[in-house]
């Protein structure tokens, strides 16, 4: 198992970033699909769903996955009102059919001036021998596209 560990801080409260966080369009891309289940004030549910190309992978990764592999993320989390002075976002991320699962649980807090926000990331691969080679190889390409998102929530 990899552990990434990554830290912003932004301007909003934690209700304004985690608004921003299940926000549909926070999600959608070119290629990205995405189907809301519930909205904020029943406790977020999205699911997003975007074709991964071998060529964008890591090599150690890429030799896992066939021809249409898709990443698949579920996004969760409990309704909170303006005034609340925490937040939390799950994130639970697979792509079919792949030996790995991506863990990403994210907390907001309310800090002097805005809000901090810690996320941690797990990796784990079920690849027989090759596992750990397998989550090294991803470790970078996790961390930048997580590095990214959290970078578009300290945005408002």
């Amino acid at each position: 198992m990899k552990t990434i560990e990554l830290r912003r801080r932004a301007a909003g409260t934690p209700a304004q970033i985690l608004n921003r966080a299940i926000e549909p369009s926070t999600w959608a891309g070119a290629d990205t699909s995405v189907t809301v289940h519930r909205g904020a004030a029943e406790g977020a549910h999205l699911t997003t769903r975007t074709p991964l190309r071998a060529a964008d992978l890591p090599a150690a990764a890429a030799r896992f996955l066939g021809e249409g592999a898709e990443l698949v993320q579920e996004v969760r989390a409990d309704p909170v009102d303006a005034q609340s002075p925490e937040a939390h976002v799950a994130i639970a991320a697979e792509v079919a059919g792949a030996p790995v699962d991506v863990d990403i649980a994210i907390a907001l807090r309310e800090i002097s001036g805005g809000t901090d926000i810690h996320a941690i990331t797990r990796i784990v691969s079920s690849v027989p021998l090759f596992g750990s080679m397998v989550e090294s190889a991803l470790e970078p390409y996790v961390e930048s596209l997580l590095s990214e998102r959290l970078d578009q929530l300290v945005d408002l």
